[in-house]
């Protein structure tokens, strides 16, 4: 039996996820003291549900048991309810996260927290049914049996409580004495190899996600040892990707996941994150490898975002849902029938042909378009036309699918402006602008950051989030990282000092914010911000880079761009902070390992005081340089607030001149280009580029 009413307590909320929820029969609240207030009053447990819009399990959650009114009545007699969107409030999803993982040894979402008023959890789970299903156990059967075990036994809840918390407090990451090297680089490759899932790519067995985090790793080992098989990796990985269902070959845009090795049967939830990660890498695989591949999926990649995930503004929308019409991935699905009334028997032949089209396919009957394998060459010669005429063909085909499935539902669009995600996307589009020298993509980026900036930060400090006029959580460690991020590349594909300033004033912000003065490392929540019951300091990446690796990565470029050695003291402490944490899986925090590179490789500054460098940078931009950082300026006085004696560098004979640093020690200055350019590319002939 089934329900529903006017509305719950979530009715002012603006987030998409929560609001999915506002006509549930359950009596949900937001997070907040009026809540836990009422759970102090009534003597309840808290039934806690995280979720997210774009999950299809939550969505599963919701309809079968949310909506139902038999369960809502079990929620509203026994329980104050609380629903939270683990996008908005990343805080309390990771510290839940923690403890489900602790108490049950796995999590995922939708995440099911049973907590007392002072939430502490003693109940943890994920995606349960109404009845016992699928091996676990029903709502029906859990609800009723926790709230008597709640009533009746007090003391045994308190005792489990106390191990819980205890177990979290033993989880923060302590100072040793000890620090991570350059063989515990060597340790997280060997690893990231051993996990690595030949001949189809990515890592482990299934399920599979992008991970391009340590896509970017192995990238940055490559260019360090020149070991081959760590850039076959990543490309292995990206091709099989890009050539699988896991790509939408209509749309473009990667999918959160796929549930199977070969990357043909994904999770269709399309995330903002994944797009920015994803294009940052392949810009890097395009430097070093010059494969045009990796252009087309650079502009397949920012055209998607554009086209789906920009707002007015120019900011980017958090993610679009995997249903619609209540079915996952059936915006996605084509009949052969479909292809052939849309482009007809010819070229639907051919666009079946490439993409294995058939008549019965394994979606429900019907087909998630992929790269069948058969060459181009191939398929000119089978149906007598040229390679090119190939590629115009498909190419236009793709077109009128894309305009043919907007006549479809589409998945719903999570509108909400998360801030760490727009970093991101900003950072990676204003690199593939500077890479491909599109000056729409970097005013993309410049504009957007613009726009953020003036809807997110209230009393100078950045909130986390924004929908529908509202920002209410103030800004997390992953927040000020990626904004940083940001900043450092608006600052590499414009030189303009301004970015650069900006982000000494958000890393400084950072480290007054989030820095344990202890024990080193970054808590993920600020120290004006709410406090939960234990303040995480999180190092292993997820799907996407923890704020600790991004932070620290940033710091370091930041010290190298800047000759401020303040920065790199903290990265410096890190390397002791999570040392005992990642000596049995560094692999688990690559993206942070990254640092070895930036720390112990020798890295060079470029210091160009003058005008008409374009040429200089023309020669650059071609090429994979992650340890080189520029500043520009046509006049010293700009750099005396940035650089230690920033106004001692001057022109030589009045010309522009280069002077190029290593190790914060500059060789003589020059006048020369092709001097300056060969002082700075030589390192990366040397680290194995494919120049």
């Amino acid at each position: 039996m089934k329900f529903s009413r006017h509305h719950n307590h979530l009715i002012n909320e603006t987030s998409p996820y929560l609001l999915q929820h506002v006509n549930n029969p359950v009596d949900w609240y937001p997070w907040g003291e009026k809540a836990f207030n009422k759970a102090r009053k009534e003597q309840k447990p808290i039934f806690l549900s995280i979720g997210y819009s774009s999950c299809t399990w939550c969505h599963n959650m919701n309809r079968e048991s949310f909506m139902d009114q038999e369960v809502a009545a079990l929620l509203n007699q026994y329980y104050v309810s609380i629903k939270v969107d683990r996008e908005e409030r990343p805080d309390i999803d990771g510290l839940y996260m923690k403890a489900c993982q602790m108490m049950t040894g796995h999590g995922g979402w939708p995440l099911t927290i049973i907590m007392t008023d002072d939430q502490v959890p003693f109940f943890a789970g994920t995606y349960f049914p109404k009845h016992q299903n699928y091996g676990l156990p029903g709502l029906m059967d859990i609800l009723p049996t926790i709230a008597k075990k709640y009533a009746e036994d007090p003391q045994q809840i308190a005792e489990y409580m106390k191990k819980v918390e205890d177990a979290l407090q033993d989880t923060l990451s302590k100072k040793s004495n000890e620090s991570l090297t350059s063989e515990d680089s060597v340790r997280t490759y060997q690893q990231l190899n051993e996990l690595f899932d030949y001949p189809y790519g990515g890592f482990y067995k299934e399920p599979k996600f992008p991970s391009p985090h340590n896509l970017s790793f192995l990238i940055h080992y490559y260019y360090k040892t020149g070991d081959k098989n760590a850039l076959k990796m990543v490309d292995m990985t990206l091709k099989s990707i890009f050539q699988s269902s896991t790509w939408d070959h209509v749309g473009f845009g990667v999918f959160r996941y796929a549930t199977d090795r070969k990357w043909m049967f994904p999770h269709f939830e399309k995330m903002l994150y994944d797009q920015a990660f994803l294009l940052d890498v392949s810009v890097d695989m395009f430097l070093i490898t010059k494969d045009p591949f990796y252009q087309l999926k650079v502009n397949e990649i920012i055209q998607f975002v554009k086209r789906e995930m920009t707002a007015e503004n120019g900011c980017f929308y958090a993610s679009l849902s995997a249903d619609s019409n209540g079915e996952e991935g059936a915006y996605y699905l084509w009949s052969l029938e479909e292809i052939y009334s849309i482009l007809g028997e010819d070229e639907g032949d051919l666009f079946a042909e490439a993409y294995g089209i058939v008549p019965v396919g394994v979606h429900q009957g019907k087909n998630l378009p992929y790269r069948s394998g058969i060459s181009l060459e191939s398929l000119a010669s089978t149906y007598g036309i040229q390679v090119e005429k190939v590629k115009t063909t498909l190419t236009k085909s793709v077109d009128k699918l894309q305009k043919a499935r907007l006549l479809r539902t589409a998945p719903a669009t999570d509108d909400k402006i998360l801030t760490s995600w727009n970093g991101y996307m900003i950072a990676a589009l204003a690199k593939a602008g500077s890479v491909f020298q599109e000056e729409n993509w970097i005013n993309h980026a410049i504009n957007t950051m613009k726009n953020l900036s003036d809807i997110l930060i209230k009393d100078n400090r950045w909130f986390a989030n924004y929908r529908q006029g509202k920002t209410n959580t103030k800004g997390f460690l992953d927040d000020y990282a990626a904004i940083l991020w940001g900043y450092i590349e608006l600052h590499q594909a414009t030189m303009e000092i301004d970015h650069l300033k900006k982000a000494k004033t958000i890393a400084n912000d950072m480290i007054k914010l989030f820095w344990d003065s202890n024990d080193g490392g970054f808590f993920f929540v600020a120290n004006d911000a709410e406090q939960l019951i234990s303040r995480e300091k999180e190092i292993y990446d997820s799907p996407i880079p923890s704020g600790n690796s991004l932070a620290s990565i940033q710091l370091s470029r930041l010290a190298n761009l800047t000759g401020e050695m303040s920065y790199y003291s903290y990265v410096d402490t890190m390397m002791y902070t999570f040392y005992r944490e990642l000596q049995d899986e560094p692999s688990g925090a690559s993206f942070f390992m990254r640092n070895l590179f930036l720390q112990q490789d020798q890295t060079k500054q470029v210091i160009i005081i003058g005008e008409n460098t374009e040429a200089f940078f023309n020669h650059i931009r071609k090429r994979y340089l992650p340890n080189i950082h520029i500043i520009s300026a046509t006049e010293s006085s700009s750099l005396a607030t940035l650089l230690p004696n920033g106004e001692n560098y001057k022109k030589v004979n009045g010309q522009t001149t280069y002077y190029v640093c290593s190790n914060f020690h500059c060789n003589r200055p020059t006048t020369s280009i092709q001097k300056a350019l060969e002082e700075v590319i030589t390192e990366s002939k040397q680290k194995g580029e494919l120049l």
